[in-house]
């Protein structure tokens, strides 16, 4: 079974189905679209992926082989990114059997990068937390 965890130093907003991700480690921010958002939200309430994947073929109206070659790609690029941490060592996710698919067209998971505004984000402390990720502090390091 595949689980993964969110990097604390990633924070994230969901408007009208679009994530935003900030990498306040190095300032890039990204957009994911189509069911990206669905997939990331239910990573970071700990939903075992076997479920979300379940959810996806019921929703959408694409083959389960479909579905689960999308997201793991897409958790691919999430860990590529250091967005996400495979916490079991393996990508490889079950597909579901189903014989109805959902009626919503799929809408591949899709993972946009920006780094054209890295320097002003590094530079709101917003970014200096400790591993719980924002709104915990660092702490200073005694001299």
């Amino acid at each position: 079974m595949a689980a993964y965890t969110t990097n604390p130093q990633a924070i994230h907003e969901t408007i009208d189905g679009e994530t935003i991700i900030i990498d306040l480690a190095s300032g890039t921010y990204y957009s994911l679209r189509g069911s990206g958002s669905e997939i990331w939200n239910a990573l970071g309430s700990s939903e075992p992926l076997e479920a979300v994947v379940a959810r996806l073929t019921e929703t959408y109206d694409a083959s389960p082989a479909e579905i689960v070659a999308a997201v793991e790609a897409f958790l691919g690029d999430l860990e590529a990114e250091g967005l996400v941490v495979s916490t079991n060592g393996t990508v490889a996710v079950e597909v579901p059997e189903t014989d109805s698919p959902g009626g919503e067209p799929f809408a591949p998971p899709k993972l946009e990068k920006f780094t054209d505004m890295q320097d002003i984000i590094l530079l709101d402390p917003v970014h200096q937390v400790d591993d719980r990720g924002w709104p915990h502090a660092a702490q200073a390091e005694p001299a």
